[in-house]
């Protein structure tokens, strides 16, 4: 068998993984139900104590300075966190312990994570200077956080070829998605639209990984992608402590009808919190 049809059928496994545990799939219909109470979110997540332990974590992190202090879920939703936070926060993890990298030891999830936060903290803070052409800033920060969740997928099926990836020379994030497309004929973008469509994820998170390489794209949610792909841009770069160019990003500011101003204060914002981030990111990922 050659490895293009090796990796033809390792692909195939994302559709016949098998299906959610059941308290995992409450957990995932209860973040998206827009009328949930609070209490019974918590009963719902106190289903999956590994949950609940990393959800008291966050909210006892330098981000929210609340260290030592929360102990109680529903408080920690009520008092710190946020119903909605609490939702995009509940479902990456949900996602993310079901998908199992420990056979791939270059694979830094902290970075990961790290890399998603910023770019869902992004996207919230620019899309609150544009309401008018999002929906919900709940949407807008989940679809950032998930937004390479096909990452995971891409070590949980290819841990040997991944780590492989990780341990070259080059380690930017362009490089390594490139090789993904490059090994598998396939992004990681699209690796990650076949997870969510498996275990049934809302439509819009859906869309954007399916649509988010296809330039020609011009459908219903164009914009929320035009404005991740800005998010995370900004994100490599400050990770990177690439020099900023604001010339780089004026085309899509001008899709967003976003100003100079309205960017450099999210910069400025983002980059104040970056060692608190990674440490959220570092609880995320357990």
């Amino acid at each position: 068998m050659n490895s293009k049809q090796d990796y033809q059928l390792r692909l195939n496994r994302i559709k016949n993984l098998p299906p959610l545990p059941e308290a995992s799939l409450r957990i995932i219909d209860a973040v998206n139900d827009p009328d949930i109470s609070v209490n019974e979110l918590v009963d719902v997540l106190s289903l999956s104590p590994s949950l609940v332990a990393r959800l008291l974590g966050l909210a006892n992190s330098a981000y929210f300075g609340c260290s030592g202090k929360i102990s109680d879920l529903r408080k920690a939703i009520i008092q710190v966190l946020g119903l909605n936070l609490v939702k995009s926060l509940s479902l990456s993890i949900a996602l993310n312990v079901h998908l199992d990298i420990r056979k791939c030891p270059g694979f830094n999830a902290d970075d990961h994570w790290s890399q998603a936060l910023m770019t869902a903290v992004f996207a919230q803070k620019l899309s609150s200077k544009n309401q008018n052409e999002f929906d919900s800033s709940a949407t807008v920060y989940t679809s950032g956080l998930l937004l390479n969740i096909g990452m995971l997928v891409a070590v949980f099926l290819f841990p040997e070829s991944m780590n492989d990836i990780f341990g070259r020379s080059d380690k930017s994030i362009h490089y390594v998605h490139e090789n993904i497309r490059h090994s598998f004929g396939v992004t990681h973008y699209r690796l990650g639209y076949l997870l969510l469509n498996k275990w049934r994820l809302p439509p819009v998170y859906q869309a954007v990984l399916k649509e988010f390489d296809n330039p020609g794209y011009r459908g219903k949610v164009a914009q929320l992608i035009e404005l991740i792909k800005l998010s995370q841009a900004l994100t490599i770069t400050i990770n990177s402590d690439a020099p900023f160019t604001l010339s780089d990003y004026q085309v899509a500011l001008d899709r967003l009808s976003l100003s100079a101003e309205d960017l450099i204060a999210a910069i400025d914002e983002v980059k104040e919190h970056k060692n608190n981030i990674r440490e959220l990111a570092a609880i995320i990922s357990g």
